[in-house]
């Protein structure tokens, strides 16, 4: 993390990401966002640590598809369930479009074995581009948590609340920024429709920041 991030007021994260992932590219975006600390080194399970006892297993949608067929992904789970307090499965892309000969129903079953009965957490990232994204906010909430307190009520927000919502789904905009980009600007419209320079104006949000927001909304 640098000293600009800091004074951007932005939250500092340490990722480690097994070294063989570097093929991916993954390991360098996440460097480049902002109060990423990224550190590398030889995994025996998982290929991002994300917290204290929280690792993620990447499987592109392809990968998922030749190690479920392999038998490699029960033996994944089973090494992540006993060296981690949490096991988290990150599958990129599509796995029915991956041609391969598995059923989808046998995909089926693994998806719901995953999340039901090997006690690890799945979750889905569209594409290799937007995994950095989701692991940086996954750190985020690891390592500090929400930022806020749920509304215990049922239903989406509404209002002020909503709109804070969907800006918090930006890169490093957290709840403070947030309202700070709603203060300036008076809606995520306007926010979404912002250029560079016009982000810059935003009290508390640095050139990096305003580059990373630019870049996910391209």
């Amino acid at each position: 993390m640098t000293e600009k991030s800091a004074k951007d007021g932005i939250k500092p994260v340490i990722i480690t990401a097994d070294s063989r992932e570097s093929r991916s590219g993954i390991a360098l975006k996440l460097q480049n966002l902002p109060g990423v600390s990224l550190e590398q080194a030889e995994l025996t399970s998982g290929d991002y640590l994300i917290g204290p006892g929280v690792a993620v297993e990447r499987k592109a949608a392809s990968d998922f598809v030749i190690s479920l067929m392999e038998g490699r992904l029960f033996d994944q789970l089973a090494r992540m369930a006993i060296e981690h307090e949490r096991a988290i499965v990150l599958v990129e892309g599509n796995i029915y479009e991956t041609r391969s000969a598995i059923s989808p129903e046998s995909l089926d079953g693994a998806l719901s074995y995953i999340s039901l009965l090997s006690g690890a957490s799945l979750i889905h990232s569209p594409s290799l581009a937007r995994t950095p994204y989701i692991l940086h906010r996954m750190a985020l909430h690891v390592q500090h948590g929400l930022g806020y307190e749920l509304p215990l009520r049922a239903g989406k927000p509404k209002g002020p609340a909503a709109a804070q919502y969907i800006l918090e789904g930006l890169p490093s905009v957290g709840p403070k920024l947030a309202q700070v980009l709603l203060a300036h600007f008076g809606s995520p419209r306007a926010v979404f429709a912002a250029t560079r320079e016009e982000l810059l104006q935003v009290k508390g949000l640095g050139p990096k920041s305003a580059d990373t927001i630019i870049a996910a909304l391209s």
